[in-house]
């Protein structure tokens, strides 16, 4: 997110996307061409320690933090109370929004709390310079690629999305067998270029799982493809199964429940 300054991972990204641009604007390490000044802008908020220190500073004891296993719910309602609500934000410390130094509240300082400061900056330039070097070091890896491959990369990160789709991954009943005895199968979404995937359930063909996954749906509406797979430890993971949803109608109906006409309440997705 270029607007907050941290590194998000796909799952929370399409929540992040729907707080607008104006609160989280994101950009794809690997697929968005940066500029020199968006990676300073980045390096200069100095990583996602720094910027939760701030985004949590007043986060309460009992709530718990989202996990890479938690619902989708848990996840946006955290991260709508954490950049759009700034419920936990900390408003008197202002380092992440001015780049130059604040003035000094008092005139002179011990030794040792300007000793603190120093190794304070110090720590913070270092991060900075970490994250910058990251950065151009990928470039010079995009560099040597194709430019083939760069121009889909560069197409890919152009696409425009118009809205969410939340996926209750429940579970899979007499699954293929892809081990000796039993299988360790998991389940994938793709839609178009992005895709997300379930934990691994240890050798069982009905396995459940109820997760829910989401996903940005682009403008060119593609259908939603679920794999399924079985997890190999020393060798490529085994396919087990695949089914294709078209979301279409999905997207029509919901864009209908959203006019000012509609005058009842709309049930998507039962039937």
């Amino acid at each position: 997110s270029l607007s907050t300054g941290v590194f998000i991972c796909i799952k929370c990204s399409g929540i992040h996307r729907s707080l607008g641009v104006h609160i989280s604007k994101v950009l794809s390490v690997k697929l968005d061409e940066w500029t020199n000044e968006q990676v300073d802008a980045l390096a200069e908020m100095g990583g996602n320690i720094a910027v939760n220190k701030k985004y949590e500073a007043y986060t309460p004891g009992n709530l718990k933090k989202p996990s890479p296993n938690s619902f989708i719910d848990e996840r946006s309602d955290f991260i709508r109370r954490k950049y759009e609500k700034l419920e936990f934000f900390n408003f008197d410390e202002q380092a992440l929004l001015c780049p130059y130094p604040a003035p000094h509240r008092r005139s002179s300082s011990s030794s040792t709390s300007s000793s603190s400061h120093d190794k304070k900056h110090y720590e913070k330039q270092a991060t900075r310079h970490r994250i910058g070097i990251a950065f151009r070091n990928s470039w010079g890896r995009k560099e040597s690629e194709s430019k083939n491959s760069k121009k889909a990369n560069s197409l890919v990160a152009m696409v425009e999305f118009v809205g969410l789709i939340k996926v209750n991954v429940v579970k899979g009943t007499n699954l293929a067998v892809r081990d000796v005895m039993t299988s360790d199968p998991y389940v994938i979404l793709a839609l178009g270029h992005q895709t997300v995937k379930t934990r691994v359930i240890k050798s069982n063909l009905n396995p459940v799982w109820n997760e829910s996954l989401m996903l940005s749906i682009p403008e060119n509406i593609p259908p939603l493809k679920v794999l399924v797979y079985d997890k190999d430890t020393f060798t490529t993971d085994d396919f087990m199964g695949d089914a294709e949803i078209d979301i279409q109608p999905l997207v029509t109906a919901a864009r209908a429940c959203e006019t000012p006409i509609s005058m009842s309440p709309c049930n998507l997705g039962n039937g």
